[in-house]
């Protein structure tokens, strides 16, 4: 049985799109699980259509609000399937979408969470490309070069340094599923929870094929501060982002945690990393050069903008 799970938040301009990209899989899904968080506009009348006319809709409204962790969390928890794709309210599925997951995952069943590759959108539907850099992937979102059309997997370590993969892109099992419900935390956003879940023990993978439209509006930009203060929120963001992760890990692998110096190692860079770039401390980011964690957090390039980031206070 295949499900799947979207999260809707006022997405009443993008939202038939994504339906209708959805309906004309070439292998049908078997329920579409679809919760409202409150949404203002038209969303809900919209869904209310398409569950008349098709009974694989189950519509559900929050009465309040939750965000999109705790809506996809509820979105999931209601599926059935033995696989459940998640899915944005405003991308563009292709057509041979599932069918292709579906067929990756039956041939490999050590697989529990499969990520695919994708084709940027803009808000008016037009594709785009992003310049390809050097020993990147998955339009420069993996830090790794991956052929067209390679199956591999991806680790847990990279996991704890980034999150490489939208939700959107991903197919669960109810294995993967049962362990994000299972050892839920809002720390992480849901697909970086998945992703760190799954490949702790081997079985997240990732095809460099793209199967969808990603769909990029200035709705989708989530939290990034305008000017100065956007800079310094995008070089503080993935020490940031890898002390929680460090936190996801000792809470639910507590001992693994504490047995393993490299996650204090990890935290201890981090703090002194976040304090370096607040303070503008040109000389301590360029020591930092040396510690093999800064490596692993960010590129040559970005380590470079640090720096440059640091001598214009």
């Amino acid at each position: 049985m295949i499900s799947v799970a979207m999260a809707v938040y006022n997405g009443e301009k993008y939202l038939k799109t994504q339906l209708e990209s959805i309906l004309s899989q070439t292998e049908p899904v078997d329920e579409i699980i679809i919760v409202d968080d409150g949404s203002s506009d038209n969303s809900v009348e919209i869904l209310r259509k398409y569950s008349q006319k098709d009974t694989r809709f189950k519509i559900f409204q929050n009465r309040t609000n939750l965000g999109y962790k705790q809506n996809f969390r509820k979105a999931i928890s209601l599926c059935h399937g033995d696989m459940i794709f998640l899915s944005d309210q405003d991308d563009c599925w292709f057509p041979e979408k599932v069918r292709t997951m579906k067929a990756v995952m039956e041939n490999h069943p050590d697989i529990e969470t499969l990520a695919s590759s994708f084709v940027f959108m803009d808000d008016q539907g037009n594709d785009y490309q992003v310049k390809s850099r050097k020993g990147m992937s998955n339009n420069n979102m993996y830090l790794k070069p991956v052929q067209p059309d390679a199956l591999v997997p991806v680790t847990f370590d990279e996991f704890c340094s980034h999150n490489y993969f939208q939700g959107c892109s991903m197919a669960l099992t109810r294995a993967a599923a049962d362990k994000f419900l299972n050892h839920w935390s809002d720390i992480l956003p849901h697909d970086w929870l998945i992703a760190l879940l799954s490949s702790h023990d081997g079985k997240f993978w990732f095809i460099n094929k793209p199967l969808f439209h990603y769909r990029t509006h200035s709705q989708n930009t989530i939290g990034v501060p305008k000017g100065k203060k956007g800079e310094e929120w995008v070089r503080l963001k993935f020490a940031e982002d890898m002390l929680d992760t460090l936190e996801t890990i000792k809470q639910t692998w507590p001992e693994e945690y504490y047995e393993n110096d490299i996650y204090q190692k990890r935290s201890k860079f981090c703090a002194e990393h976040i304090q370096a770039l607040k303070s503008r401390n040109t000389w301590q980011l360029i020591k930092e050069n040396t510690n093999p964690v800064y490596g692993e957090l960010k590129t040559k390039r970005a380590r470079m903008m640090d720096l440059v980031f640091s001598l214009f206070k």
